[in-house]
């Protein structure tokens, strides 16, 4: 078959799905779901034991036979987030390559997160319509919960929590054992844990619409109609359902709303999560996708694969995750804009010096917007602050060696590192470590044009000469701070570049 056919697999707690997706017309092939309960390790051992990788391989075999029925060319197998939580995971991750030739990716919360919203932008028919009031999309996971909104059309903030409902009925089993009020105790540990993320979300929306998806909402996607992707209902439905599933015995559940017994004892944590997250954001219109980040990573391989036009810039989302961060922290947003603009036009200008692409003129641009969050903490060295706080944090859309380059470059970002030697750089391929070196010096000029703080220069020409490139600036103020500054700050432009630095420039004024 043509290349546009694609294979992927998805390593989920409680499950591995797999599907095949013709990507020129974003039309699934085949799609499949072999129950393997990974979750139950992950959570109650710590690590993935042997019976499991068993089963693991089996299921691999017998997609990997439906994919060779169909001639599938490419695969790729994912596994969720869930999966490095597992002690042994590398090792397992090398014995299923040894055992079967499929290299597992690991995908980060926040690439989890945006492939969802990938899925929800392109598969769920009334997004425009209904994002147009504050919605927010709630993705349920055995091991956790991501919260996503939208306003106005665009997207608007992500924010992951542990709460996924197997982890909840781990925590809470030997509770269940000794409490009467089972129900009443979750409830507050639910709500513990909620508190705290909803101080997080944007001020001043209400989010009368909320969009429900992921791998463990069995009891809900039974009540999706068939040949539909996805079904609404209103807040009393909701509450009718609540206080159902509250009630009712598991033999009752399991019976009405045909479930293994695996799925029914997570049916409780399931439903009173999303209660309470419905009373909290008092969300008034519900809607239940069949959707799942698997859609998502369909959405994204025909649009990398240039066979889909998605109406939007996914890279958008990313950015505006980086601003939501740098607001957080309250970095200064003059001084950020002048500094990312400046990147920005340095990245393209010397484009045959650098030799990079776009995906680094996005870290850039990303490393331009959050390098001053340290701040926030100490100003004298707030570039090892922002580091941290990077690596701590969720930007939409970036893996985690992506997130580890943006730190980095934010950290090397100051005149005190790094010097020329790649040793300093934290341990990455020495392709990224060369990456991060040229964006950290990208950025380390369009830094000091604005030492001042105080946005002098108005316009910057950029001229690459045989021995030095020539910046040729016009300010309405003297310029002299950001000469001094450049002259300290870029000789490691010139230890990476191989070329001086100079900057000229007159008032306009």
């Amino acid at each position: 078959m043509a290349n546009n056919i694609q294979g992927v697999v998805m390593i989920g707690a409680q499950a591995i799905v797999f599907s095949i997706t013709n990507l020129r017309t974003l039309k699934t092939i085949e799609r499949g779901r072999y129950p393997v309960a990974i979750g139950d390790d992950f959570y109650a051992e710590h690590e993935i034991l042997p019976d499991t990788v068993d089963a693991i391989v089996q299921a691999f075999d017998a997609i990997n036979q439906i994919f060779k029925d169909y001639g599938v060319p490419t695969v790729n197998v994912f596994a969720s987030t869930s999966w490095a939580e597992a002690d042994n995971a590398e090792f397992v991750r090398d014995q299923l390559y040894t055992r079967t030739g499929w290299l597992i990716k690991t995908t980060s919360l926040s690439e989890e997160a945006f492939f969802r919203t990938q899925a929800i932008m392109v598969k769920f028919p009334q997004f425009k319509s209904i994002t147009q009031k504050g919605t927010v999309l709630i993705d349920i996971s055995s091991g956790s919960v991501e919260l996503t909104t939208f306003s106005n059309g665009v997207f608007g903030f992500s924010r992951n929590l542990s709460l996924g409902p197997l982890r909840v009925y781990e925590i809470m089993s030997d509770v269940q054992r000794s409490v009467t009020n089972y129900v009443e105790v979750m409830r507050d540990y639910i709500d513990s844990r909620l508190l705290d993320f909803m101080r997080l979300l944007p001020q001043g929306v209400e989010y009368t619409n909320m969009i429900l998806m992921g791998s463990n909402l069995s009891i809900f996607q039974n009540i999706i109609p068939e040949g539909k992707h996805q079904v609404e209902t209103d807040r009393p439905g909701f509450d009718l359902l609540y206080d159902e599933v509250t009630k009712a015995s598991d033999q009752y559940l399991a019976d009405t709303y045909d479930l293994t017994s695996d799925q029914t004892s997570l049916v409780l944590p399931t439903v009173l999560l999303v209660y309470r997250l419905v009373e909290t954001l008092n969300s008034q219109s519900i809607w239940i996708s069949d959707l799942k980040a698997i859609d998502g990573i369909e959405v994204n391989a025909a649009h990398e694969g240039g066979f889909k036009k998605l109406g939007f810039d996914p890279n958008e989302e990313i950015v505006i995750s980086a601003n939501n961060l740098a607001e957080r922290y309250q970095v200064d947003e003059a001084h950020m804009q002048a500094t990312r603009t400046v990147a920005l036009q340095l990245f393209d200008r010397l484009k045959k010096l650098h030799g990079m692409g776009k995906r680094e003129r996005l870290l850039l641009e990303v490393a331009a917007t959050v390098s001053d969050i340290g701040s926030y903490i100490e100003t004298h060295k707030h570039y090892a602050h922002s580091n941290y706080i990077i690596k701590a944090s969720e930007i939409m859309g970036l893996n985690d060696l992506e997130v580890t380059m943006v730190a980095t470059i934010t950290r090397f970002h100051s005149s005190i590192t790094p010097q020329s030697d790649l040793k300093n750089f934290p341990t990455m391929s020495t392709e990224n470590r060369l990456v991060v070196a040229k964006l950290s010096a990208l950025l380390r000029v369009a830094d000091s044009l604005d030492a001042s703080r105080q946005q002098k220069i108005q316009q910057l020409r950029v001229s690459v000469k045989p021995n030095e490139v020539l910046l040729t600036a016009r300010a309405d103020d003297d310029i002299e701070l950001e000469r001094w500054t450049l002259a300290r700050k870029g000789k490691f432009f010139s230890e990476v570049f191989g070329l001086g630095l100079e900057l000229k420039g007159r008032n306009i004024l």
